[in-house]
């Protein structure tokens, strides 16, 4: 079969990436020095590698995490901030997922509990699980308009297939009984399903006393505590630190969202 033929055919299959690689190499002979199997191999591996970057950076939009893009390897580990490796090994595979584990990030404002998460959340998305982060407040604001347009149940639903939903700044505004009611029933229907990343400021044992409903009071807390990994974090702001840190003369080179090395910027001319 003539080559054009076969690029012709690859990309009404979309497959795109394999029909640029097959023309590429083609053009440099790769396929003289390499048998037919590994040849083709590496076609196959560029357009699956292509494909699973395009699908992490589809997850990561929808995601919605800032624009930085918090991932674990640029997270600062130490002893004084209650960060060690083995604590952030536990979240590079998805076992903690699969096992529908909930992760409670506690400490003072500034200390990173945001970062943090959203560094646990890209790399779910990097092991092809679906991220959501939302704010605590944004949640309920969400299942109210669902609630008003007649789409509440497609939202829950939505919201159940989520392998991982982040709660961002998890009682610290004061919301009407009706949205807690609302948030209990979203991690009903969740229950054994998925993940719960919860930042806040307030340790759990003080959930209670923030919540007004004894009874809903103790049915979140029960849901959200139990077999959850619960890491308080501790230190000063890292904001702060940054605003005084000197810029530094040379950086080592940053990890992107998709796991990839990226050069450090060059130095302005002047």
């Amino acid at each position: 079969m003539h080559t054009e033929t076969v690029l012709t055919q690859l990309r009404s299959m979309r497959l795109s990436v394999m029909a640029d690689a097959l023309q590429r190499r083609l053009t440099l002979g790769e396929q003289h020095s390499l048998a037919a199997d590994d040849f083709f191999a590496l076609l196959v591996e560029e357009e699956f590698t292509a494909r699973r970057q395009r699908r992490i950076q589809r997850m990561l939009t929808a995601a919605d995490f800032k624009p930085e893009q918090a991932c674990l390897e640029n997270v600062h580990l130490s002893p004084a901030r209650g960060l060690d490796k083995l604590t952030l090994a536990r979240f590079t595979t998805d076992a903690w997922i699969t096992q529908a584990t909930n992760v409670i990030l506690t400490g003072s404002t500034g200390v990173g509990k945001t970062y943090l998460a959203e560094a646990i959340g890209l790399q779910a998305c990097r092991n092809g699980h679906a991220v959501r982060k939302l704010r605590y407040k944004h949640l309920f604001e969400e299942i109210n308009a669902a609630r008003g347009t007649g789409c509440l149940l497609k939202y829950l639903r939505k919201l159940q297939l989520t392998s991982v939903l982040i709660l961002d700044d998890f009682l610290m505004a004061a919301v009407p009984l009706d949205d807690l009611t609302n948030l209990l029933e979203v991690l009903e229907e969740r229950d054994q399903l998925g993940s719960l990343i919860v930042t806040t400021q307030y340790p759990p044992a003080d959930w209670r006393r923030l919540i007004p409903d004894p009874t809903l009071a103790d049915a979140i807390c029960d849901r959200l505590v139990h077999t959850s990994i619960i890491i308080r974090l501790q230190g000063d702001s890292q904001r702060a630190q940054a605003d005084k840190s000197p810029a530094p003369a040379e950086t080592a080179p940053a990890r992107s969202a998709l796991g990839r090395s990226t050069p450090p910027d060059p130095p302005e001319r002047t």
